[in-house]
């Protein structure tokens, strides 16, 4: 066990009491044994804490953090900061692993020389499941250097952050935005961005829950946040030097189609009442055809004036 490197394992923990010791569990009993298992308990108001207390009385590798509810970005910041590991990961807690995926995982990214690595998943409701793998020919491929960042765009398994082990130094100092939903949508894009080799096995080793009371099945991932979260993306790539004029037009049309549907959505808590005009231009700039004439028929249904 000394001689296998160190993996922090992250859980922000908030209102799963019927679901946190499926997951420990899974963690605790990897066949990788070397763990870090850290549990940010983020003022569940459940028994989550006294649980993650349990956990940390019975096995050393368990550490446990109680605070204040912040947030889940909250949450897995504060757990990265501490994490003290040579490779870095972070779990749902709602959801477990198959027993030997940290050391399929860990096997692979030796072998290759690896930033990340990542695996398919099962998406599962407890009961039945169903198996989400990479493109065909994205699976056990290597990417190298500008193809990484290009997955973000076009492979599901790329754009969440649980289902991969990362070098410490791919996280380390990149954090979630704070109080925000959605907030993949800016970490699994810097971190591909930081990544020069990447690989994505089709073997499911983590089971994604269906739980209807989460934050992402239950109806509450509000479109606005989207929106903020890929142009925070956005802004701080180009501040690190991201220059690459054809990815940026990517993003840029990723944008634009995140605030059509902001636009779009009747179910979202804020409403534009009037347009600048030069957000105007850029989603007629970045929209497809079909898009555009949607938002403009919008834009008059709901008399958004552009200013």
């Amino acid at each position: 066990m000394t001689n296998q490197p160190l993996l922090s394992v992250i859980i922000p923990v908030y209102k799963v009491e019927k679901y946190l010791r499926q997951c420990v569990d899974s963690v605790i009993n990897q066949t990788y044994k070397n763990l870090e298992i850290i549990l940010v308990d983020d003022g569940s108001p459940d028994n989550c804490g006294k649980i993650c207390d349990e956990y940390a009385q019975k096995d050393r590798r368990v550490k446990v953090i109680h605070q204040l509810n912040k947030g889940v970005s909250a949450a897995r910041n504060l757990g990265t900061k501490l994490a003290q590991g040579e490779y870095i990961t972070y779990v749902d807690s709602d959801d477990w692993l198959d027993v030997c995926m940290y050391e399929e995982l860990l096997k692979v990214l030796n072998e290759y020389k690896l930033d990340m690595v990542r695996c398919a998943v099962f998406e599962s409701d407890g009961n039945s499941k169903k198996v989400i793998v990479p493109k065909k020919e994205y699976a056990n491929k290597l990417f190298t250097d500008k193809e990484v960042f290009e997955r973000y765009f076009d492979e599901f398994l790329c754009k969440v952050i649980w289902n991969t082990i990362y070098e410490a130094k791919i996280v380390k100092d990149i954090m979630s935005p704070d109080g925000y939903r959605s907030e993949d949508n800016y970490v699994s894009g810097m971190y591909l961005y930081r990544s020069k080799r990447m690989m994505i096995i089709d073997t499911p080793l983590y089971y994604y829950r269906k739980n209807p009371e989460s934050i992402t099945n239950s109806g509450n991932i509000r479109s606005i946040d989207i929106c903020l979260c890929t142009y925070q993306l956005i802004c701080d790539l180009q501040a690190d030097g991201f220059s690459d004029g054809e990815m940026l037009k990517l993003l840029y049309k990723k944008l634009a189609r995140e605030i059509f549907h902001f636009i779009r959505d009747k179910k979202e808590k804020y409403k534009i009442v009037e347009m600048k005009n030069e957000l105007y231009s850029f989603l007629l700039n970045n929209l497809d055809l079909r898009r555009r004439l949607q938002l403009v028929y919008l834009m008059r249904k709901r008399k958004i004036y552009v200013q």
